[in-house]
């Protein structure tokens, strides 16, 4: 039964170890690939003359501005601190706990621009009245901005559902949901 339990605890451990050292390759190669990537698009659509409307260059630009966000945020400053900066400022409560709001804010903007995005393209293939007065550049910046800054609203309240993970020296270190998070209403 010992000898059991070691060996499964033995398969676990190189299980965990193979899965970290594949995430530690794949968050690099993201972060390798997706900001230049990122940069290059809107860098090229914000330059307007590649033959798109006002309001899909700008639709386009906010996704690619977001999806660059998320890669920073999420996978440069939030999953490859663990592998790579374990112990830094970045693993501060303060500090983790602005850039796990950043990552919710980051991400529920790409999701939303995307929606947002998809919502304004079907509007232009289905009507041809709603397209002239909805498919604007005017309307895609109110639609955008509107939802940035109550998606920013949505997220900052999570700062204040954080806490310090363990306390090394008198320091506390990392961020973790309180239990109240999961319990109150």
């Amino acid at each position: 039964d010992y000898q059991y339990r070691m060996r499964t605890r033995r398969s676990a451990e190189k299980m965990l170890e193979e899965y970290q050292t594949a995430a530690k390759i794949l968050y690099v190669v993201i972060a390798i690939v997706g900001v230049p990537a990122n940069i290059v698009a809107i860098v090229i659509l914000s330059r307007g003359k590649i033959g798109l409307s006002t309001c899909t260059t700008r639709y386009l630009v906010a996704m690619a501005a977001a999806d660059l966000l998320v890669v920073i945020i999420e996978v440069i400053l939030f999953r490859l601190r663990y592998f790579y900066f374990s112990w830094t400022f970045l693993s501060i409560p303060p500090t983790c706990s602005v850039i796990a709001v950043l990552t919710y804010i980051a991400t529920d903007c790409s999701v939303w621009f995307t929606i947002f995005f998809t919502f304004d393209r079907f509007v232009a293939i289905s009507s041809q009245r709603l397209k002239r007065t909805y498919c604007t550049g005017k309307t895609a910046s109110a639609v955008l901005t509107t939802a940035g800054i109550l998606l920013c609203l949505k997220n900052v309240p999570r700062y204040f559902t954080l806490r310090p993970g363990v306390i090394i020296d008198n320091v506390p270190w990392g961020c973790f949901a309180m239990d109240t998070f999961f319990t109150d209403p």
